[in-house]
């Protein structure tokens, strides 16, 4: 019988729990390593809805990239999905920055998705921003169509700075802070989510193309090669994608 202990140790050797930031919560954050697994399900939120289809899929574990438990619990409700998994028996994992910054990790899989080349990490980016070069000149508008095709997104955010581009840097999630960085690497574009206003302007006075594909759509896709990964390591236990994890989002 696998247990809830030997897929977080096959997940350490991909993207080891202690290269997470301080400010992370990764590892094994409800259950015990000694639980047996059969059936596990892979989201990037531990949403209501996510933990009532593990509920109801009598699920054993749920592996998720966002820490279900981030700032400190003064209480846990019994209306609380934290309580409610406890009570139904469901051991919670999450990779979260060690995942970000490991090789083939998301941010990676980000660059290999849109067809970067050449992919190195930004000094001072925390391992989590990339920079790497396409072998053609895009335009503004050319990338981001390319952005919109291969993460299949309804739209995006465009800041066109008018430059022809080829150097591009990307991080996946929420990476506006790292715009320093990025412009300090020379990057001609930048590729992330959750991009404030300010860090838009910078981004505009310094030259720079801006694409903001959103945060869960520039992550979400780690989910299917995390389960290929794991179901590789584990073929006894079936690994599925949460059905009910999704953008939180939705265009109109």
């Amino acid at each position: 019988m696998i247990t809830v202990g030997e897929i977080y140790e096959a997940l350490a050797d991909w993207a080891p729990f202690e290269t997470q930031e301080s400010f992370d919560n990764s590892g094994l954050l409800i259950g015990g390593a000694e639980q047996p697994v059969e059936f596990a399900l892979l989201a990037l939120d531990l949403t209501r809805e996510v933990c009532e289809e593990a509920v109801r899929r009598r699920a054993q574990l749920v592996v998720t990239h966002h820490p279900l438990i981030f700032d400190p619990l003064r209480q846990v409700g019994s209306d609380s999905i934290p309580y409610r998994l406890i009570q139904a028996g469901i051991a919670v994992i999450s990779a979260h920055t060690n995942l970000d910054k490991a090789p083939g990790g998301v941010s990676d899989t980000l660059a290999d998705t849109l067809g970067l080349a050449e992919v190195e990490d930004v000094p001072g980016g925390d391992g989590c921003v990339k920079i790497g070069e396409f072998s053609r000149i895009f335009t503004g508008e050319l990338l981001a169509r390319r952005v919109k095709e291969r993460l299949e997104l309804p739209m995006l955010r465009l800041h066109d700075a008018g430059r022809p581009i080829r150097r591009v840097a990307l991080c996946a999630g929420s990476g506006g802070s790292f715009l320093p960085q990025v412009l300090a690497a020379g990057a001609d574009a930048y590729i992330t989510g959750d991009v404030k206003h300010n860090q838009a302007v910078d981004a505009a006075n310094a030259g720079l193309t801006l694409i903001d594909a959103g945060h869960y759509e520039t992550e979400a896709i780690i989910l299917e090669p995390a389960r290929q990964f794991l179901q590789e390591r584990f073929p006894a236990v079936e690994f599925r994608r949460a059905m009910g994890d999704r953008a939180l989002f939705r265009y109109f």
